[in-house]
């Protein structure tokens, strides 16, 4: 959530940081009616305090403010985070700004298969299947690839916890207001599963249930930064066409990810960001998968996001690359959201963290790029040797 302050005392710096990320008029309009309806919630509670003695007339200045204040909050809750000055100006993929690459993008002397096809020829992978039993875009693996994907599981949490993180292993199961707070609702209500018999939604992404660990919360500042690593399933909708960019498992409605989140100072917050962009590109390094960094633009940032970067791996089915990971600052956004907070010394007046989270690395995509990376001209794969510490085979063959 934004600011209040800073949307009351500097209304055109706001609506300057919501045009860099390209929002419609309706979004712009919902800023108006904030600032509106803020003037006439603080005639309200000067109203409220005058008659705050005066019996029926007190009450009913009170509800009056209580609805003005509720109407307002569900207003804010739809604005978006203002993009950090950094972000490269722009909307679309054209804008944003590759950084750097590792590794050399490789074409084989044969005509690559995408990933889907090598698993299915290997027995790793059936989707047909996965599709009878669930619908489309539901992953299915088996023998070996259910075994690789543990495998790279184990490792990426063994490689984080070894960096400091703190495993988590939490419900895939959510309150509206954990995903409220962690800004999935309510602008991505239509994007997620939801059991409305139980009021629950199920994890779009296990940043929800990391950051919100300390919802309501203040930490003393010996606690920070709070630094926390979880395997999940990922559950999204994931509508729309379907393309190569999306077949097999790169674009799945449910998918297991490592991800990464940090709760740290503001003063801290660049200095993390930096450590978990490497910690990010680590497990690609040592997986020998070719990718880049890309800096995106103020128009393409996450809804929660003041700044991020992406992994993009290449796949060679694709001659591109295909993003493998997202790492984002989300500032003071989710934090004021969820009410965490954070005080710098003791007796010191409690203050909002910044917040941040990023996937390292999915496994779907992970593994898509492993089979693609390490296929032969007679259709076996070769993997790295990285993954045979945690049971994971030095080639796969039909």
């Amino acid at each position: 959530m934004l600011s209040e302050r800073w949307l009351r005392r500097s209304p055109e710096e706001a609506r300057a940081a919501l045009l860099r990320r390209g929002v419609s008029a309706e979004t712009l309009a919902t800023l108006d009616a904030w600032l509106a309806l803020d003037a006439e919630r603080r005639a309200a509670a000067a109203r409220f305090d005058s008659l705050a003695t005066q019996g029926n007339a007190a009450r009913e200045a009170k509800r009056a403010l209580e609805e003005l204040t509720a109407r307002q909050r569900a207003l804010a809750l739809t604005l978006p985070n203002a993009p950090d000055p950094r972000a490269p100006e722009g909307s679309g993929p054209a804008a944003n700004r590759v950084v750097r690459e590792w590794g050399t993008p490789t074409t084989p002397t044969f005509r690559p298969a995408p990933h889907d096809a090598l698993g299915a020829a290997l027995g790793l992978l059936d989707l047909p299947r996965a599709t009878r039993m669930s619908g489309p875009r539901f992953p299915l693996l088996l023998g070996e690839g259910a075994r690789l994907a543990r495998a790279l599981a184990t490792w990426l949490l063994d490689t984080h916890t070894a960096a400091g993180y703190l495993e988590i292993a939490p419900p895939d199961l959510l309150r509206m207001e954990t995903l409220v707070g962690t800004g999935h609702l309510p602008v991505h209500e239509d994007e997620l599963f939801a059991l409305p018999r139980d009021g629950l939604y199920l994890s779009p992404t296990a940043e929800a249930q990391l950051i919100a660990l300390y919802a309501s919360e203040t930490l003393e500042a010996a606690r920070l930064p709070v630094k926390l690593t979880a395997f999940t399933q990922a559950y999204r909708r994931e509508a729309g066409s379907a393309g190569a960019k999306t077949r097999g498992l790169l674009r799945q409605r449910q998918f297991g990810k490592v991800e990464l989140a940090r709760i740290v100072a503001p003063e801290e917050a660049d200095t993390a960001l930096e450590e978990m962009i490497a910690e990010a590109e680590a497990p690609l390094q040592a997986l020998g998968l070719p990718y880049r960094l890309v800096d995106i633009c103020a128009g393409e940032l996450p809804f929660s996001a003041r700044r991020s970067f992406d992994l993009e791996v290449w796949m060679p089915s694709l001659a591109s690359y295909l993003e493998i990971s997202s790492l984002s600052d989300c500032g003071t956004f989710q934090a004021r959201r969820l009410a965490l907070r954070y005080r710098p010394y003791p007796g010191a007046s409690a203050r909002y963290p910044h917040t941040l989270n990023g996937s390292a690395l999915p496994i779907g995509r992970t593994l898509a790029a492993l089979l693609e990376h390490g296929q032969r001209a007679d259709g076996s794969v070769a993997l790295p040797p990285a993954l045979k510490p945690y049971g994971a085979p030095d080639e796969l063959r039909a």
